[in-house]
């Protein structure tokens, strides 16, 4: 005979179970992020290989100052939309998405400001940086929404990091390197959850 505790687990278990589909498929479908960052980091860091050459004035500064501030504020626009939805604010797995999210970009800032404040800016260091947080990102929104495809995004990104930290010198080709890594590994995986999204709403219409 099923007692009230029994009822209450179940309950509790099939709401975890709503709020994990609910999750996954926002955060599998939801591409603005990566659509605005990759689109972002693809540019500026041609723009800085671009500078290597000569081809424009040089400095970090110019560069990621504006690009942090364009993210960010894109970011916060399309973040702003998506707290519209209903019950989203309450769920879990849409709060590990986009908290994974926020901590690469906290640490990115963070670590950007203060190395050139204490000008011991490191082109090399912050690369590695990255690709490490970028790869984490993407592992543990592949876990949490159980998109498997995102695993090898990850993967892409801890390559990079193989690759830049094996580098004795840091020369203008890391450089493309990063912008094509930022288009194939950020902007079209972003392009694709978008494309999935548009499908996705459009079943539900039907």
């Amino acid at each position: 005979m099923e007692t009230p505790q029994d009822r209450s687990a179940a309950e509790d278990l099939a709401l975890i179970r709503r709020m994990m589909d609910a999750g996954r498929q926002k955060a599998a479908f939801d591409g603005v992020h990566l659509v605005i960052w990759g689109s972002i980091l693809m540019l500026a860091y041609f723009i800085q290989y671009l500078q290597m050459y000569d081809y424009l004035p040089r400095g970090s500064l110019w560069v990621w100052l504006p690009a942090f501030i364009m993210g960010w504020s894109l970011s916060f626009l399309a973040g702003r939309r998506s707290s519209c939805i209903p019950d989203e604010s309450a769920n879990l797995a849409v709060k590990a998405y986009n908290s994974a999210w926020f901590a690469v970009g906290i640490t990115m800032v963070l670590h950007f400001l203060t190395a050139v404040a204490a000008q011991a800016f490191d082109p090399k260091a912050i690369t590695v940086l990255a690709c490490g947080v970028i790869a984490c990102a993407f592992y543990v929104i592949s876990v949490v929404t159980e998109i498997k495809a995102l695993k090898l995004v990850s993967g892409g990104w801890w390559l990079v990091l193989i690759y830049a930290t094996a580098l004795s010198e840091y020369d203008p080709e890391i450089l493309l390197v990063l912008s094509a890594a930022s288009a194939l590994l950020i902007l079209l995986p972003g392009q694709l959850m978008r494309r999935l999204a548009n499908n996705t709403t459009a079943d539900n219409r039907v």
